[in-house]
């Protein structure tokens, strides 16, 4: 038997229409004639909690640590069971295996700790999809490729679980036991990549909060000259400057600007070149949530969710977590059939298709620059934009406008640089020109194409749209000139967009030497496909709280990164760690000489920290005085009145009334508890949610392009799920749930 393994139901679905296979099964699919396939829900299996390994560790003490288990086990998730059940008798009869779910780490990991648990030791072939649109996933089952090449990508998923493992099980339980003993009564959760993230964000805090402004002077000058009039700002000398180039000796600006004001002047410097700027790339994950951030405000598990969708239900774009802005060569064949879909799915883009030139070369086609995935594009299949909500169809219209882009020619420009000379003073203006837009035509504006977060512009010699012409030597009159009080402002707080950026390229913060020397540039603090979920982490578990599109550190926050030892804390540690893992991903690294590294390194940690315990708790002591300010809000319970403690549990956080008598329960509610006054049930005719199989309510999404808002099924589980289905009858439907 042939079967298919893969990551989703919805996924074994979409392979099923292309193979032909359409008898179901309970829990797969089969053509009769020995072709299956099955599915994951994601990960059917989970690492054994440390109480799993020995009784003991059921109870948190500093005594039971460090916690490094010999022999690593996994379990099956309780939720899972059924199907779990499913796929291991499905693997006892199978001859080959296809694995056919997400090409990356974890979707390796799925598949292949099944075939480890069952010890399937038959041929495994690997089926590397891109995308779930036929076209695509025929491509790829033409080309699959022999399963040994894609081992290493299990070994660092593996290795990347079980590092996180021992960080989070020995130094959260070690802290949460010491701070338990000054009387702070929360789980302290410390990990290999959100630690490092929250230390960004407390470092960050910290340098504004202790900033110290200083006055700085401006001034500008109106010019005038034989064909008109332009502004220019003053370059002040060195002597009175400060690194950045301001002047910061107000008695000289104020006389510059008294002896310049009517005073003839001369053009010391005219010169015009032509630029050309070629269109942005296409979207990896990371610049798609960092885009949406800034022009929408979306978080990046929003756009992660979103581009997940549009990728699995809509079929309408590529494979959303790639870490690539690039595309193979071999994707130019499909230009024309993506073109003609998207005036397909949505005639009004047909004027913006018909103006794309098929066969223009673009820098975004080159196979050198390709990784294990390639940009996020649009797909070559008809896609109903209807049934997209808002954030979906905003992310789709992004995509596929900066995939358009690349058959644009490039937007002309003339850049100008115009300095005045005025005795010994000197003044400059910049200017760019427009002469062609290119690709610019297809944006509204410039923060369509390019969005910035406020507070990324600077003062600095900003360009004209015009200038007028003007030679060296021309004689010019400075008509009048204005001087500015300014003051120096404070690095700005960490946006959900430049957090991303600084998780991406983390080797520009870091300061420790010894790995400035071994980190790439391009070293990062998780991947593109993890980051989105490290900062709502954070969140949840109370380390940072929003403030419109800011991310603040909380006490809470402060508190443990003050406490932590550095290496822990470490962007540093964390990305030599992540490069080390992309080595045993590359084939080039070893997952059994990594482990055994952080396993000696974490345990020796957890000694050293277990033996200064008496120091560290005692009265008036490190932790008493860093988390004297960190208690978090208190929430009643809707029972007896008692008091609410937020808890992780296996299928999400819920709150429990921490007073013995009453020990009742309620649903999270995006960090809050759950008023069961307010909560609705499915209705009895509600699907099951395609993602965890909870039933689903009707939702009503928002309006959009001047359209009435559609409805649609979303997980009655969200927002721990957020699973959705397109409302496909038109016939009477069950009163809306909020």
């Amino acid at each position: 038997m042939e079967l298919y393994l893969c990551e989703k139901p919805s996924q074994a679905k979409d392979l099923a229409n292309v193979l032909g296979v359409k008898n179901r099964g309970e829990g797969f699919l089969h053509d009769g004639q020995g072709k299956t396939i099955t599915w994951a829900y994601g990960h059917l299996l989970e690492m054994c909690m440390p109480d799993d390994y020995d009784e003991k560790y059921k109870s948190w003490s500093l005594d039971t640590l460090p916690i490094a288990p010999d022999s690593w086990r996994q379990k099956v998730r309780k939720a899972a069971y059924k199907q779990y059940k499913v796929v291991e008798g499905l693997l006892k009869q199978a001859g080959t295996v296809y694995i056919a779910t997400d090409y990356d780490r974890e979707g390796e990991a799925i598949a292949r700790s099944l075939l480890d648990r069952v010890r399937y030791s038959g041929p495994v072939k690997r089926v590397c999809l891109t995308a779930l649109d036929d076209t695509s996933i025929r491509k790829a089952l033409a080309n699959i490729r022999d399963g040994k090449d894609t081992m290493p990508l299990y070994y660092a998923a593996m290795a990347r679980q079980r590092a996180d493992w021992l960080i989070g099980m020995n130094i959260s339980r070690l802290y949460t036991v010491l701070t338990r003993q000054i009387g702070f009564d929360q789980t302290l959760h410390v990990g290999r990549v959100i630690t490092p993230t929250v230390a960004l964000v407390c470092q960050r805090d910290l340098e504004i909060q202790n900033f110290k402004p200083s006055p700085f002077w401006t001034l500008e000058a109106g010019i005038s000259v034989q064909n008109g009039q332009f502004a220019a700002s003053w370059v002040p000398p060195e002597e009175c400057s400060d690194e950045q180039g301001r002047c910061i000796n107000k008695t000289y600006a104020e006389q510059v600007a008294a002896q310049v004001k009517g005073a003839q002047a001369i053009i010391s410097k005219a010169e015009t070149k032509a630029g050309k700027e070629s269109a942005p790339l296409p979207f990896d994950l990371t610049s798609l949530q960092q885009y949406a951030s800034k022009r929408w405000g979306y978080t990046a598990q929003q756009v992660l969710d979103a581009a997940q969708a549009l990728y699995e239900t809509h079929k309408a774009t590529t494979y959303p977590r790639t870490d690539c802005r690039y595309l193979p060569e071999s994707q130019r064949e499909d230009i024309p059939d993506i073109l003609q879909s998207m005036i397909l799915s949505d005639q009004n883009v047909s004027g913006l298709v018909a103006g794309a030139d098929p066969n223009r070369s673009s820098r975004a086609f080159n196979d050198k620059k390709v990784t294990a995935h390639h940009a996020i594009i649009p797909t070559p299949a008809r896609t109903n934009i209807q049934a997209m909500s808002e954030v979906e169809f905003n992310l789709y219209d992004a995509i596929r406008r900066f995939y358009i882009a690349q058959f644009y020619s490039a937007f002309e420009f003339n850049r100008t640089s115009i300095e005045v000379t005025c005795g010994n003073h000197l003044f400059a203006a910049k200017g760019k020109m427009p002469l062609k837009q290119g690709w610019k035509v297809l944006f509204n504006s410039d923060s369509e194409s390019s969005p910035a977060d406020e507070g990324e512009t600077d003062d600095a010699t900003k360009e004209q749209s015009s200038l007028p012409r003007v030679n060296q030597g021309e004689p010019a009159l400075i008509l009048d000139s204005s001087l500015q009080d300014k003051m120096t402002r404070p690095p700005a707080h960490f946006t959900e967009s430049s957090l991303l950026s600084a998780m991406e390229n983390i080797a520009r913060f870091v300061t420790e030497e010894k790995f400035r020397q071994i980190l790439k540039d391009t070293a990062g603090l998780g991947t593109p496909a993890t980051r989105a979920g490290i900062i709502q982490g954070a969140v949840d578990k109370g380390y940072f709280k929003r403030q419109k599109k800011v991310l603040l550190a909380t006490e809470k926050a402060h508190a443990l990164v003050s406490v932590l030892p550095a290496a822990v804390k470490s962007p540093g540690m964390t990305a030599a760690w992540e490069q080390e893992l992309e080595k045993i991903a590359a084939g080039e690294g070893n997952m059994t000489t990594f482990m055994a590294h952080i396993s000696k390194w974490i345990c020796g940690l957890v000694d050293q920290l277990k033996q200064n315990a008496g120091e560290l708790t005692q009265d008036g002591g490190v932790l008493a005085r860093a988390f004297s300010g960190a208690k978090a809000p208190a929430h009643q319970c809707f029972a007896c009145g008692g008091t609410l403690k937020r808890i992780k549990g296996s299928k999400g956080f819920f709150w429990g009334c921490q007073n013995p008598p009453c020990r009742k329960t309620f649903p999270d509610n995006r960090g809050k508890p759950q008023d069961p006054s307010k909560a609705k049930e499915p209705p009895k005719n509600a699907p099951k949610c395609p993602e965890c199989d909870s039933p689903m309510l009707r939702r009503k999404g928002k309006p959009k392009d001047g359209k009435k808002a559609s409805s649609f099924w979303g997980c009655s589980n969200y927002p721990n799920c957020k699973g959705t289905k397109p409302i496909k009858s038109r016939r009477k439907q069950p009163a809306l749930d909020s």
